[in-house]
């Protein structure tokens, strides 16, 4: 099985807008172009990785979502991994994380650290242990 496609079907998650399916490029270039600038690798779980951008916190990119007790700037993709190499999500893998990353779900615990922090910047400087269990606040 050939796993270097030159289209693949990721799923893009932007500042306060629900997840959604495309097919892109699978190409440094196009990722790039997706997350604004470098891109940072992250892994989700085994063959699921996130790719955002590197300097998304320096740049004073949106605060987007939470993940891993770390707060996303920026637009990032979520896609598949196989051998190190970016390969499409399953339909699976697309229903976890569109349900995972689902803005409602996020909306109120961003909301809260923008209030609390201002700019993204300002994250850098702060120990964001346990942030992430924010996203279970009810109100």
């Amino acid at each position: 099985m050939n796993i270097k496609k030159k289209k693949i079907r990721v799923l893009i998650v932007e500042p306060k807008k629900e997840p959604y399916v495309r097919i892109i490029y699978n190409s440094l270039v196009s990722k790039q172009k997706i997350v604004g600038g470098l891109v940072e690798f992250v892994e989700l779980e085994n063959n699921v990785d996130l790719i955002c951008n590197d300097t998304g916190k320096l740049d004073n990119l949106e605060m987007n979502r939470i993940i891993k007790n770390d707060v996303i700037c920026g637009t990032f993709i979520v896609a598949g991994q196989q051998n190190g190499y970016t390969i499409s999500l399953t339909d699976d893998q697309i229903k976890k994380y569109k349900d995972y990353f689902n803005w409602k779900k996020n909306s109120l615990s961003i909301e809260l650290l923008k209030i609390h922090y201002g700019q993204s910047s300002k994250l850098l400087k702060y120990d964001l242990t346990g942030v992430e269990m924010l996203k279970d606040i009810k109100f």
